[in-house]
């Protein structure tokens, strides 16, 4: 029995190293230091962050390169973000920054071939983000906007009771003068 176990072990471990020096392999295939990376679509891990609400995460998700330019960031809902919203940067290293056109930042690492991707299943893409921001404002706005109706109100019912106030004091100053 403990031979057959340790013959399994053995077994997997040899086609477990077999498997990660075809990865290896694969990787060399797709990237070289002189050429950068061939035109195609890549695994990655996205960082962004939005200054104007402070939200920052990190996916992973499928990219295009094109002349070692970082072209599409593909979304999973079935939606991208192209070159017409930001400057394609350039990726030969596996690694770009940059700013859409929206204000997003977004750290772009190349971490595989297309194949080898486990992709993010859910992601705020940019026009949640954008919706998020202003969605906050309105909510912002209407807060404010009550608030100062309140006030209005509550100014109003300090004046309506002042002027009972003096309308009372006033009929019992007639009262008395009677």
């Amino acid at each position: 029995m403990r031979i057959c176990l340790i013959l399994c072990f053995t077994i997997l471990f040899i086609q477990c190293k077999k498997s990660n020096n075809n990865y290896e392999e694969e990787q060399e295939e797709s990237y070289s230091d002189e050429n950068g990376y061939s035109d195609g679509t890549y695994c990655a891990e996205i960082d962004y962050y939005y200054s104007e609400t402070g939200t920052s995460s990190t996916y992973t998700l499928l990219v295009e390169i094109e002349n070692n330019e970082l072209t599409v960031i593909y979304w999973p809902n079935g939606g991208w973000l192209d070159d017409s919203h930001f400057t394609p940067p350039d990726i030969s290293s596996g690694e770009a920054s940059f700013s859409s056109d929206r204000g997003v930042d977004y750290t772009v690492r190349i971490i595989g071939n297309e194949g080898d991707c486990s992709t993010s299943s859910y992601v705020t893409d940019e026009d949640d983000l954008i919706q998020q921001k202003e969605d906050d404002e309105n909510e912002e706005y209407r807060k404010k906007q009550e608030e100062e109706d309140d006030e209005y109100r509550k100014k109003q019912l300090e004046e309506e009771e002042e002027k009972q106030a003096e309308e009372e004091k006033r009929r019992q100053e007639e009262e008395s003068g009677e």
